[in-house]
């Protein structure tokens, strides 16, 4: 592709000789701008959404680690209340970014198919085009991963304190039974991040998803293969 516009430039009777160099040095420039610019555009959200991930897990587990002291104190009310104001911010957080980070996570793996794909079966052995496949590749997977990890981790945090809270009423026998009222009322629904309310974020959907693109890409190219032999009986 690169290799092809540059041939093309080189090769132009339109372009004086001592400005062809010139001429490929800035389409180089300008589809490495591009390419920056866009790949910068798509990281925003992802980067974004690894941010406020961490944050959630930190919050959950300093909610955890600070609630023991509450115990030794004697005041689960706070420690409920806490919770309740955490499990708000997490449903709020969720219902404000399933669908953008869905749609999100399908261009990710759209983008990582394609070149993927690319890199293996290249369309012509150009060494520089093979190495934007590769880097492309390579930037997608990265995306990917800061996208789901964080959300997972946040995830396991917030299954964390869940726990926690239903330990309660082992810590506080005399308010035993108004406290497990309080926790069944309230928090017997596990709050999570998802993709789009269908999807929990967890280890098995990252594991999932790249297996289901390294199985499409191999049937793909299998195809391709299969098809190209046929053209050339």
């Amino acid at each position: 592709m690169i290799a092809h516009e540059q041939h093309k430039l080189r090769s132009s009777e339109l372009i004086p000789a001592q400005l062809k160099e010139h001429s490929v040095t800035i389409m180089y420039c300008s589809f490495t701008s591009i390419t920056l610019v866009g790949h910068f555009f798509f990281a925003t959200l992802p980067g974004y959404y690894c941010f406020v991930c961490c944050c959630m897990k930190q919050f959950f587990l300093h909610f955890v680690s600070k609630s023991k002291s509450l115990i030794v104190r004697q005041d689960y009310q706070s420690i409920l209340e806490i919770y309740k104001e955490m499990n708000k911010t997490m449903i709020m957080m969720d219902n404000f970014l399933n669908l953008p980070i869905f749609i999100s996570v399908v261009n990710i793996l759209t983008s990582l198919f394609w070149y993927g794909y690319s890199f293996a079966f290249p369309p012509n052995a150009d060494n520089v085009t093979g190495i934007f496949f590769a880097m492309g590749f390579l930037q997608y997977f990265v995306l990917l991963l800061i996208t789901l990890i964080p959300a997972v981790s946040a995830n396991q945090a917030a299954e964390m304190a869940r726990e926690f809270v239903l330990s309660l009423p082992v810590w506080f026998p005399k308010q035993c039974n108004m406290i497990k009222v309080h926790v069944r009322r309230n928090f017997m629904h596990k709050t999570s991040l998802t993709l789009l309310e269908i999807y929990r974020i967890n280890k098995s959907l990252l594991i999932s998803a790249i297996g289901s693109l390294i199985s499409y890409g191999i049937l793909v190219g299998t195809l391709g293969r299969v098809q190209n032999i046929n053209n050339e009986f």
